[in-house]
């Protein structure tokens, strides 16, 4: 007997493109996110001396020495950050492999996301120098892509079928 929610039909091939499409998304997203650290680490020293000039009037104790540790601490914690989202994505793109509704939705919702992300790069929306931030940019637009495809895949006929709760 197969438990209630878990379907025994085998995915369709657009779900599996899709799934691949989005595991290879989730992939390229790692470099977008290696790629901005790098990037913002380069300018570390310059934002650890705007944080101190916003906090010395009111911590006076505060050293420029604290705000370049915490500054390194915030990366380290954007990153753990991201990794773990990543794992959650992973998790979720399995889920739609299975047939969940709710992960083609939620998976919908994030590839919108990416797209608005894309496009403001593509007309130079916070665009920062340097060649960390030139791969970071295009990693976020071969990401945006990928998750379209994934999307459209999960959205064709045999792909609506799927994710149709099975007739009783």
């Amino acid at each position: 007997m197969v438990p209630p929610g878990i379907s025994r039909r085998p995915a369709p091939e657009d779900v599996r493109t899709a799934g691949q499409l989005w595991y290879a998304a989730l992939g390229v997203g790692l470099v977008q996110l290696i790629a901005s650290l790098l990037a913002q680490f380069g300018q570390r020293h310059e934002l650890a001396q705007q944080m101190f000039d916003q906090v010395k009037d009111r911590e006076p104790t505060v050293t420029l020495a604290q705000v370049q540790v915490w500054t390194v601490v915030v990366f380290v914690v954007v990153a753990v950050f991201w990794l773990v989202l990543t794992g959650a994505g992973v998790a979720v793109v399995y889920q739609l492999g299975r047939g969940k509704n709710w992960a083609r939705a939620l998976l919908t919702g994030f590839g919108v996301f990416l797209v608005i992300g894309a496009v403001s790069t593509l007309f130079g929306i916070g665009v920062k120098e340097g060649v960390a931030a030139l791969v970071a940019g295009g990693a976020g637009i071969v990401q945006a892509v990928l998750a379209c495809g994934a999307v459209f895949l999960c959205y064709r006929s045999e792909s609506e079928a799927f994710f149709r709760p099975p007739a009783r």
